[in-house]
């Protein structure tokens, strides 16, 4: 799978920026889906393979995307690039700690932070967001 994901990414690269842009926006919104799809209708989160593989699914998500960004080529501004990288290891810290003890505000909290990537990648492009 991780190949897989290289490779999507990868391809991104190659694309014109808006249909990267929509690969990346369809990558987070995948990995949102399948974390969502663990959130209990009622009571307690409680560990499982299927929230296991959801949080394993989105942590390489999110691997893909650093090294994209540890990139020294990488379009992206050196300092949007580092806010960005400590957002990855906030978000590989987090699912480590809900892998070892699940907890419902912490797969929301993981949820939401994709959520407002997936925003700010389909948020107009301007000038300053160019650089």
């Amino acid at each position: 799978m991780q190949k897989q994901l290289n490779k999507l990414y990868r391809q991104t690269q190659m694309n014109s920026a808006p249909s990267g842009r929509q690969i990346e926006i369809s990558i987070l919104e995948l990995a949102s889906s399948k974390l969502r799809s663990q959130l209990p209708t009622s009571g307690e989160l409680s560990w499982s393979h299927d929230l296991n593989d959801a949080m394993k699914f989105n942590q390489k998500v999110w691997d893909v995307f650093s090294a994209d960004w540890m990139n020294p080529e990488s379009s992206l501004s050196i300092e949007l690039r580092q806010n960005l990288l400590s957002i990855a290891i906030f978000v590989k810290k987090k699912t480590f700690a809900l892998q070892a003890n699940p907890k419902l505000d912490g797969l929301q909290l993981l949820v939401s932070l994709n959520g407002n990537i997936i925003d700010g990648l389909s948020a107009p492009r301007t000038k300053a967001s160019e650089v």
